[in-house]
């Protein structure tokens, strides 16, 4: 089954496959802190570094609060 709406649980634990919403690095949203997605053009991406597009790697990101950084 497809789950589409809001979690609320503190805790998700999933015996099946989650799927991150992917963007560019210009269409990311404003993000909450600890929001993760995937991002398709990254610029030499480094662990928790800001992500930057206009490369052509893919790479999963998190907001920290202020930013998206690559993980």
């Amino acid at each position: 089954p497809t789950f589409t709406g809001t979690v609320t649980a503190p805790t998700i634990v999933s015996t099946a496959v989650v799927r991150l919403k992917n963007y560019t690095v210009a269409t990311l949203p404003a993000g909450a802190q600890g929001d993760t997605a995937y991002v398709t053009d990254a610029l030499a991406p480094s662990f928790l570094v800001t992500v930057v597009g206009g490369g052509a790697v893919i790479t999963p990101v998190f907001f920290d609060g202020s930013t998206w950084k690559s993980f």
